[in-house]
């Protein structure tokens, strides 16, 4: 599976289960829902469904300890959790302990670029439903490399990243990516050091100010030593649908705000259509570039 584009996916499949914002109105009177999040590519290796109850924010103690481990009062482990297709095909998910989600291998169910699938699930004889199309995947992504000193005298690389929009339709991307690098200290033995990119306010695109035009994202990284060797930049972009573009976008916002008094926090969407859940059930295509930096 890619390692990091979405290294960020796996967190919010922690996180946003945990949480419902509530109106203050109804706090007295607030019944517990299920969330289920689950976001599908045609890259993935792993099917991956998450399955939760979801508390109100206010007034519910949340403790997540220091390993990311979900709390186990939050845990649905006897849902019944079935992926199809519109040609018939389907896959029952089965729990797996380790990751507190549903899962299944990819190759139980064929993820394939503009089809529909949906999910059933089923939490103490209630049925929830919701269902997704795949984004198509980009076909190339170019990049302009420069190199730079920053006032001590250490080089860094300035990576421009760009893309040619689909057109005629809107489009919503998520750029990201990794840096990947063999570490060899004297007399140690070399390892493999792997640390994510970072575009900051161009990791979410939109196509609204140009349909069909080229969209852009900068990153920068700093990979000047003496100790690295085999240097290598892998970026992504996530062709996304809508409703997973904007479920990212509201928690990384409110992850942002958290502690300022100042900031209003984004409500996350919700696509599960039955009553007593919440959630998002989307799909994505990563395309990817690998390129060697430093030998």
């Amino acid at each position: 599976m890619r390692k990091a584009l979405l290294a960020l996916l796996g967190l919010y499949l922690l996180f946003i289960g945990c949480q419902k914002v509530v109106d203050a109105d109804e706090l007295l009177d607030t019944e517990e829902q299920v969330s289920i999040i689950g976001y599908i590519s045609p890259q993935d290796t792993i099917l991956k469904i998450s399955v939760t109850k979801a508390l109100p924010a206010i007034g519910t103690p949340v403790k997540v300890d220091q390993d990311y481990q979900f709390p186990e009062e939050f845990l649905i482990k006897d849902a019944l959790v079935n992926l199809s297709n519109t040609e018939g095909q389907s896959v029952v998910l089965d729990y797996d302990n380790e990751t507190n989600t549903y899962v299944t291998s990819a190759t139980n169910l064929q993820i394939t670029h503009g089809h529909t699938y949906n999910l059933k699930v089923i939490v103490a004889e209630k049925e929830f439903n919701a269902s997704c199309q795949i984004p198509k995947q980009l076909e190339a992504i170019n990049e302009i490399i420069e190199f730079q000193e920053d006032e001590y005298g250490y080089e860094f690389a300035v990576i421009n990243v760009n893309f040619m929009d689909f057109s005629d339709e809107n489009n919503y991307y998520i750029l990201g990516g990794y840096i990947s690098s063999t570490i060899q200290f004297e007399n140690e033995e070399p390892f493999e050091d792997i640390f994510p990119l970072y575009f900051d306010d161009d990791e979410f695109l939109t196509d609204n100010l140009g349909n069909g035009a080229q969209l852009n994202g900068k990153t920068e990284i700093y990979a000047d030593s003496e100790y690295y060797s085999d240097v290598s930049i892998t970026l992504q972009v996530a062709h996304t649908e809508k409703v997973l573009f904007d479920n990212l976008k509201a928690s990384q916002t409110n992850s942002d705000a958290d502690g300022n008094p100042f900031v209003e926090y984004v409500i996350a969407p919700n696509n599960i259509l039955d009553e007593g859940a919440i959630g998002v059930f989307s799909g994505y295509s990563v395309t990817e570039k690998v390129i060697d930096l430093k030998d």
